[in-house]
This record gives structure tokens, sequence and C-alpha cells, in this order.
């Protein structure tokens, strides 16, 4: 809280109290400093002084009283001075100190008797900074309960007077404290311990805690929601702060756009600021009996911190509104939180805007501060008095976050798992799997065990509580009183995406979807199962295989063949091409870690048809050029094919030859002729291994 505006860029010099800072050129938050009027403040301070009389003592059989609770980041002696001033009758008001910048176990002298001062109704907070003290502890290699109590020396020494109301506000329980991480809960816990007994050196005395704040902005508060239900069934925890603690200030920075409406009316207003001031004791409220130490302490030291921090755009909320507005909302929420109780507070912290000088500053802060004491002075008569001629200005797109209702409702107890998804193969257990109890997502433990029962939506999955067995279709694990899971393991005979479901009685159930692979390859077949191929014709075989169980797995088997070609020679499927005739098979072969997989299809080669598809003439010179084209049965060149052949010219025998095909399965013979002629070939034998020619001669001729 308070510590975050220490880090901006500060621009505000103030070397003695109630000195007024300087003006800046960009925004900063103010250094701590009692009074950025310090020469008005004096004045009033001495006139409230002077006066000695309780304010409102004769009126306390007709009033309610109120505990007013204050943070004050700076300008802390200003802000009592104008709150006395405008008083609410039968309010006991508490405003805290910051301690030194230099060294926040140090606290500033000759400041709280000031406060004092102005009424018996007026009390001095020692700010307990958790981040200088955590310091304290290592450094000196002490413990939280040893800094409470030296907390406790150093704010006697510092006059701080206990005895006369004065008491110490820790700033502030993380969200570790929230959410019960490591040992941050025992450590404040100790930490107050220490504060109120100030270790047997003097009187006991409750004090205050500031709660690390939550954005009023956020649409989804579920996990949120979720860490203070879990943080509400910590009795020992509650116990505690019943003992030690008079003031929980959940700090509630909120934001003017979640409030200022346009149109909304003024009850909806109050209605939505209450929602979000008031969600931690309307969720208590809601609980189940097993929280009653939270809820009974909450009842009573509940103590909303709302928002009268100014021109922030974070840390402190959102803020950055004309200080009239600002006026606006500080009676706003004046009014929601006193329409909902008499214990309450507001965050004091002020951060100077780019461009405005420091007169102009002090004048509207003080404005702000005089508008919250008149709201807190004219609602102890009635809520709604708070916002007389004001609680009416809006910000175009301002809207409500209706998140906040959720919190009149205590969350089902519901069932998760805490372990991701998982890939297994089947036949083979999972690594361990966790369910475990919820409540809007976070681990909660249950006071008294509940037994879950685990089942999957698949006919072959089994569960164990151990990795070896024995495996059930359904597994009931308990999960002991103050635990959040139990572990169990999972087995499947059949791939797919099965279904894991946990359920409880009173419980939501969940479900996970796992997968499940095929597992070793087992089996092997590769299709066709057989074939009669002809020479130069192209077979595609493909393999497929199963685990032991019969689910399809996916392999990429080697292949061969000793009757032709494959290729690829690895893949799912090969094609074969057989280069001579007989009886063989073409093989699939896969390896795994127990050893080789092979499967095969039985081939039977037989000779390919070939023929002469075409001969053609070419003449160069007196060179004739006669091209013989050879195909397969399936279209293909036959390579390697003798064509022994007749040439006529003329009608008479001219020639005869033989001649040998090329890649192309094109063979050519070429003569030496004389004259121009006519010219016909006929076909006398083709022969080509594999191959059977079908003894035709295509029509052919030229004259050339």
């Amino acid at each position: 809280m308070a510590v975050k505006i220490f880090r901006a860029a500060v621009v505000l010099a103030a070397v003695v109290a109630l000195v007024v800072p300087a003006a800046s050129s960009a925004a900063a938050a103010t250094k701590p400093v009692p009074s950025l009027q310090p020469a008005a403040t004096a004045k009033l301070w001495r006139q409230l002084v002077r006066r000695a009389r309780p304010v409102a003592r004769g009126r306390a059989a007709d009033c309610v009283p109120l505990r007013l609770v204050f943070y004050a980041a700076t300008d802390w002696l200003r802000l009592a001075t104008k709150l006395a001033a405008n008083q609410a009758p039968c309010a006991q008001y508490y405003v805290s100190i910051p301690p030194l910048a230099a060294d926040k176990t140090t606290f500033r002298p000759d400041q709280p008797w000031r406060i004092r001062a102005l009424g018996a109704n007026f009390h001095a907070l020692a700010e307990i900074n958790y981040t200088g003290w955590s310091s304290w502890v290592a450094a000196n290699g002490s413990s939280w309960y040893a800094a409470g109590v030296e907390a406790r020396r150093r704010m006697s020494a510092q006059g701080f007077d206990v005895a006369a109301g004065d008491a110490w506000a820790v700033n502030e329980f993380s969200t570790a404290v929230r959410a019960g991480t490591g040992a941050a809960r025992a450590n404040v816990r100790e930490l107050v311990r220490g504060l109120y007994n100030a270790g047997g050196n003097g009187p006991p005395v409750q004090g205050a805690v500031f709660i690390v704040g939550v954005a009023q902005s956020p649409a989804s508060l579920s996990v949120y929601k979720g860490f203070l239900e879990s943080w509400y069934a910590d009795t020992p925890f509650w116990t505690d702060m019943t003992s030690y603690v008079s003031d929980w200030s959940q700090e509630l920075y909120g934001d003017v756009r979640n409030y200022a409406v346009p149109g909304a009316p003024l009850d909806a207003r109050r209605d939505e600021l209450a929602a979000y001031l008031e969600h931690e004791l309307t969720l208590a409220n809601a609980g189940p009996p097993e929280i009653g130490a939270a809820r009974a302490f909450l009842q009573t030291a509940y103590s909303p911190l709302a928002n009268a921090a100014w021109q922030w755009e974070s840390a402190y909320g959102w803020t950055a509104v004309p200080f009239d507005q600002m006026q606006d909302y500080v009676s706003a929420q004046t009014y929601a939180l006193r329409a909902n109780g008499a214990h309450f507070g507001f965050a004091w912290a002020l951060k100077m805007p780019s461009g405005m000088s420091s007169t102009e500053f002090a004048n509207e802060t003080g404005a702000i501060a005089d508008r919250l004491a008149a709201a807190i002075h004219d609602s102890a008569a009635a809520p709604e008095s708070a916002c007389a001629g004001t609680c009416t200005l809006s910000l175009p797109g301002a809207a409500f976050n209706e998140a906040w209702k959720g919190f009149a409702t205590w969350s089902a107890p519901a069932l998760g798992f805490a372990t991701a998804p998982m890939t297994l193969a089947a036949g083979t257990p999972s690594g361990p799997l966790s369910v475990q109890l919820q409540l809007v997502g976070v681990a909660h433990a249950d006071t008294q065990p509940v037994t879950v029962t685990l089942a999957s939506s698949s006919p072959q999955g089994a569960f164990s509580a151990s990795p070896s067995g024995p495996w059930t279709p359904t597994l009931g694990v308990t999960i002991p009183a103050g635990s959040t899971a139990a572990t169990f393991y999972y087995l499947d005979l059949k791939a797919g995406a099965p279904t894991i479901t946990a359920s409880a009685p009173g419980r939501t159930s969940a479900t996970q979807t796992e997968t499940v692979t095929g597992g070793a390859v087992a089996t092997l077949t590769v299709t066709p199962a057989s074939a009669n191929v002809p020479v130069g014709k192209a077979v595609v075989f493909t393999a497929s295989a199963a685990d032991a169980y019969g689910n399809a797995v996916a392999v990429a088997p080697t292949w061969s063949s000793t009757l032709g070609r494959v290729s690829p020679v690895t893949g799912s499927s090969t094609t074969f091409v057989p280069v001579s005739p007989g009886t063989g098979s073409v093989v699939a072969t896969v390896t795994t870690a127990a050893g080789t997989v092979t499967a095969s299809a039985q081939v039977t080669v037989v000779p390919g048809k070939l023929r002469v598809s075409a001969i053609a003439y070419a003449r160069q010179g007196r060179r004739l050029r006669v091209t013989f084209t050879v195909r397969s049965g399936s279209g293909g060149p036959v390579v390697r094919a003798s064509v022994a052949f007749a040439l006529r010219r003329n009608g008479r025998s001219f020639r005869t030859g033989v001649a040998k095909t090329d890649v192309h399965g094109r063979a050519i013979f070429t003569t030496v002729t004389a004259t121009r002629a006519c010219y016909a070939a006929k076909i006398v034998r083709v022969a080509a291994h594999g191959f059977v020619w079908n003894g035709v001669t295509p029509k052919n001729g030229a004259c050339r």
C-alpha cells in the first residue's frame, strides 16, 4: 500500500515538519509531511485544542457509535484536524502516522500527541511497515514475535500512548497471507501477537491491519473469491486475529469509472459501491458453519478502507478526476459504508497532477478532506445525508462491475484435477494423477474426510492407488480432513480420448480427458496380401499395425523385395515395380524394443506385354533414320528391348536390321540411301527381359 507511492519520482520537498511542498512539473506522490497547509492547519489545530471539550458527549444516548480508521500516507495532521473540526457525534477517529522514510522501523517523534490533543476520541496509529520489519527480522536473525515486541517499545519511546487510546496498524498483510503461501500467515500471527502484548512490557492493546488491496474493475473474481473462502476456513488464524486485532481494514481502493455511471440513480450507485466495499463481510455471512471463527471476527472487526486517495491511475485504484468529482466520490462511498455499518475508514494518499501549482494542489486536496469530514458527520444522522447536494456527477463510459454481487453467495464445494491431462500408451499405467478439493478453482481442505469416486468413459479403463495395481473400473480414494488432494493411477487398453470423472456427495463433479495412444507394435499387416503383377507395372503396398490390444499403431516400416524395386524404402506405404518374372514377396519390417516384427505380401510377377507403338521416318541428307518406339502394357517405355525388322523400299526388300531401345523406349536405325523413295518396315521380332511382344507391326511408311 503506502510503500508503493514512495517509488514514484518525488518532486515535492519537505525538510521539516509542517512545510508546504514545492511546485512540480510532473505528477508525483507527496512526501510524508504532517500537513500540506501547515499555517492553516496549525491555526485550526490550536483553536480545536483550546476548545478542550469532548464533542457530542451529551448526545451519546441518541447516536450510533462510529469507529473510523484512516490510513494516511502523508498530510496526517491536516486530515485529523479537518476531521476534528467537523466530527461526527459518538465517533472514535484513528489516524495512522507513517514511519520515517529512511528507516521504516523508526517512528516519527512529536506527532502522536498532536492527534490526541484534538480530543479524547482522536487516536494515533503507529504504522508498522511490514517490509521494514521483515528486513529487521532478517538482519537480526530474530522472530516476528520479537519484531512486534520491539515495535511496541519504539512506539512508546516516540510518544504513542496506548493507555490514552493510541494503537498500531500493520501495513500490510500481503497476497501471500491471503493465499496461505509458505509461512506468511504464521509470520503475521506472531507479529500481531507481539504487538498486542508487548512481551509483557506494556498494556496489551489490539490494533489494526491493512490487507493488500483488490481492484474494483476485474470482470472475473472467481480465483480471488476462492482464496477468501479457503482463508476463512483457517480457524487458528482467525482465532488469533480475534485476540489481537480490533480493525480488519481491507484496502478497497475503488475506481471512479465503476461508480459514476451516467443516468444511474443514487440508490443503484450506493448498492454497487456496497457490493465492493462490503464483499469480505458479505461472503463471510454467506459461509458455512466451518468458517464460524472468521465470520464472528469479521462481524465485529471488519473496517472497509475506502478510497480518498486522489489523482491516481494505479496503486490506489483510479481517481484521476477533478477535485469536485472526487468530493462527489468520497461522499458516495461514505453513504454506502454508513448504510451498511458504523466501522470503516479511508485511505488518504495524494499525488499532484502535472502542471498544478502546490498552492492549488493544497487547496483542492483540502477541499476533498473537508467534504470527507462533512460526509461522515452528516451521515451520522442519516446515511443518505452524506450525499446532500452531491453524489450526482458522472463519467462518460463508466459502468458498474456486477461481479461483486457474486460474493452474496458461498461457492459450492467442488472437485478438480490438480494434474494436467496426460498422454499414455495402451496397457501402460499413467504417471500419478491428483484429484483435489476446491472452492472456485482454489484448493480448499475439508474439515471431514471426503471420499472421491473415479470412473472412466472407456469400457477398458481402470484405476488403482498404486502404479502396480490392482486395477478396477471405479475407484474410491479418500482425501483426509485437512488435506486437499489424493493421488491415483489410470490404465486403459483402448486407444482414444477417455474422460475421467471424479465425484463426491455434495460436490460439483470434475472431468478431465486423457489421451491413450496405441502401445508397442505386436502385429503387422501388408495390404494387399497378394498380387499378380506384370513386369513393369507398379503396385502400391500399405502396412498397418496394431498393439497387443488391437489398437491401431502408426508405423513406417522398412520395405524390401527380390523381384523388383520398392520406393520409398521406408514409410507407411511403398510402390513396387517388378523387374523379373517369378514368385516372391514384398516384405515390411518394423523394429521395436522387443525385437523385429515383419509382414509380407505374396507377389507373382508375370511377363509383361509390350508393343511397338510407332515407327517414324526422317531423312537427313542421304541418310534415312527409322525410329521404333516400344511401350509396355501400362504405357511406359521398355528399356533395352531388341527390335528386329525388315525395311522395304518402293515395295522391294531393302535392308534388315536390329536396334535396341534407349531409356525412352526408342530404337533408332540409320542407313544410307541414294535416291528418294518410299519406305515401310515390318517387325520381325521384339525381345526384352520379362516381356512378351504382341506380334503386331503398327501401320507405318513414308516417302523420303
